[in-house]
């Protein structure tokens, strides 16, 4: 693979951040200098996945657009309807396949873009613009998405963030220590192939990174949008803050297996199969000319 233009970010209280827009707007790493530890990083980094990009994107972060998960028609995975017509869509979307547009940049912050053309309107026939902006402040790295509706149509879509957290997040850490605080919320499991879900209670609790989560653990209706990945060997932790965006009301948290270096946090607007069971209204639709924002927000920071 070429070697592809990065993006490097830095603010004035340690924070550090690498995005490849051509690599479909890839956020690769963040990470922060701190008192007690030095230059940590947040996110799981392997140069080796980026060279086989897009086979493999285990790091960083991808961006999730337009579809947040998968879909699937009764014998065809990764394709959906729409008004009578059947097209193919890969898993999580094509926004991470394709090359973004870098529109503004800064020391701190840099705005990318994506918009339709004739690879994505094949799998997609609707005209958007879906902008990205990064920026760092105070060590930590917030971002702003703005999906916009170009077409003569509604707009129909899901959208989502696959950060890949380190775990442990230094090497004097154990994996097996780390755990996520997550809050009062409900548990989803997923039947056959998303055809449908069903939902119980699932109580305020620490979840350790120890549990098999291959399968994906997925949750909504969070009492915080707020999750908290704990690294207590290493008295490290990571936030992972989205209490502005409401519409990202599903968390998928997955991990290849239990000995995989990265642990997933993934905030969603849709589970699995969306455009299938769109009379469940999960999916967003935005009438023409109508614009969809969100904002998020991760810190990386020491526990004393």
């Amino acid at each position: 693979m070429t070697r592809p233009h990065l993006v490097n970010l830095k603010d004035n209280d340690g924070g550090s951040a690498t995005i490849a827009p051509e690599l479909g707007g890839w956020l690769l790493r963040y990470s922060r200098e701190l008192v007690e530890h030095g230059r940590v990083e947040a996110l799981h980094f392997d140069p080796a996945v980026v060279e086989r990009y897009p086979r493999e994107m285990y790091a960083g972060s991808p961006v999730l657009f337009p579809l947040a998960s998968f879909n699937h028609l009764a014998g065809r995975d990764h394709h959906y309807e729409w008004q009578g017509r059947v097209y193919e869509m890969p898993q999580h979307g094509f926004a991470r396949r394709r090359p973004w547009t870098v529109l503004d940049q800064t020391d701190a912050s840099v705005t990318m873009e994506l918009t339709d053309s004739e690879a994505t309107l094949a799998q997609y026939p609707f005209e958007f613009s879906l902008r990205l902006t990064y920026r760092l402040a105070g060590g930590q790295l917030f971002w702003e998405q703005k999906v916009v509706n170009r077409s003569p149509e509604a707009l129909p879509f899901s959208t989502g963030f696959h950060p890949y957290f380190s775990v442990p997040l230094t090497s004097r850490g154990l994996r097996s220590e780390c755990f996520v605080e997550i809050p009062d919320c409900r548990r989803l499991t997923m039947h056959g192939r998303g055809e449908e879900f069903t939902a119980k209670p699932f109580p305020s609790q620490n979840w350790s990174v120890a549990e098999d989560v291959s399968n994906t653990l997925f949750l909504t209706d969070l009492k915080r949008r707020e999750l908290i990945l704990a690294d207590p060997v290493s008295a490290l932790e990571v936030v992972l803050d989205w209490r502005e965006t409401p519409a990202f009301r599903f968390v998928a948290i997955w991990s290849k297996s239990i000995e995989a270096p990265f642990f997933c946090l993934e905030p969603w607007t849709a589970v699995s199969n969306p455009f299938t069971r769109a009379k469940e209204r999960e999916l967003i639709v935005l009438e023409p000319g109508g614009t969809f924002d969100a904002a998020f927000r991760m810190e990386l920071r020491e526990t004393h």
